[in-house]
């Protein structure tokens, strides 16, 4: 079983973030606030320790724009933004994360817990996005078309909140959610013929122990109305930040939901099940201290 490197995050200083801010992304109104902000979700990344105190109280722009230095700092050790996890806030508001490329790993791969907070584990798909893009999607044309693979995925993050903001939509946005790892098996190719019959019934996969014990499943159901707002709504707010979804991007299909706590288990799995088949993702858990 391969082992993933995994990188030490480089948590700038106040004067480093200084100039991270005054050289390409100034903040706004709240400045000071912003960049406590920041220093705050970093050392929280790093330590990979759930928030003894909170995060200030800032609007949404402003969390926004947090976010995004957090991911330029975090880039010279895990990459550019490969694509997007999406969840939702206690409001029911789409939270969007930027999924890093060195935060991506693959079937086979053992996965460092954290000693200081509990990590979470959510089972999906991945669609990756085709040659031409994506436009505005409507609810006539199949939207599966945008798209070149559907990617069987299993979402790891750590809860880093403090548990009076752990719904809160700015606090999320901060953190990233807080998404650690992204373990992704082999896909389905979706061509016009095969999109059809692999959205064309829900989408099932049961996450199990080394023993076979069931720990949790998922099922995504993919209507042409409701995906296509997901996507159409996804597509509103990276314009809203600049972004647009590129070729090769990979984009969170779904479902959403609380996910599952991942206690000290050595090994776990994952089955997948579509209309052209199933896939099957294994990762070990490794905990502090263990060698």
């Amino acid at each position: 079983m391969s082992k993933l490197i995994y990188p030490i995050v480089r948590v700038l200083g106040s004067g480093a973030l200084a100039l991270v801010i005054a050289t390409g992304a100034p903040l706004a109104s709240g400045s000071e606030i912003g960049q406590a902000a920041v220093d705050q979700a970093l050392e929280a990344f790093q330590s990979r320790q759930q928030m003894v105190h909170l995060l200030p109280e800032i609007d949404p722009d402003l969390a926004v724009e947090v976010q995004d230095l957090v991911m330029m700092n975090l880039a010279p050790d895990y990459g550019g933004v490969a694509g997007y996890w999406w969840t939702l806030a206690s409001n029911r508001d789409m939270v969007l994360s930027c999924l890093l490329e060195n935060m991506f790993t693959s079937s086979g791969a053992t996965l460092d817990l954290s000693g200081g907070a509990e990590q979470v584990a959510y089972l999906g798909w991945m669609l990756r996005v085709g040659q031409k893009g994506i436009g505005a999607m409507d609810e006539v044309t199949p939207w599966h078309e945008s798209f070149s693979e559907l990617i069987p995925t299993v979402v790891i993050r750590d809860k880093l909140l403090a548990s009076e903001q752990k719904g809160d939509w700015s606090a999320m946005t901060m953190i990233n959610t807080g998404v650690r790892y992204i373990v992704m098996g082999l896909p389905w190719q979706i061509t016009k013929e095969e999109g059809v019959t692999l959205f064309g019934v829900p989408l099932e996969a049961l996450l199990a122990d080394n023993s076979g014990q069931k720990l949790a499943g998922a099922m995504a159901v993919s209507t042409t109305r409701d995906t296509s707002r997901m996507i159409n709504q996804l597509r509103e707010r990276l314009s809203s930040r600049g972004r647009l979804l590129r070729s090769a991007d990979l984009v969170w299909l779904g479902p959403t939901g609380s996910g599952v706590a991942l206690g000290e288990t050595e090994r776990l799995s994952a089955d997948f099940s579509t209309p052209l088949g199933q896939r099957r993702i294994v990762f070990a858990i490794r905990s502090p201290g263990s060698t």
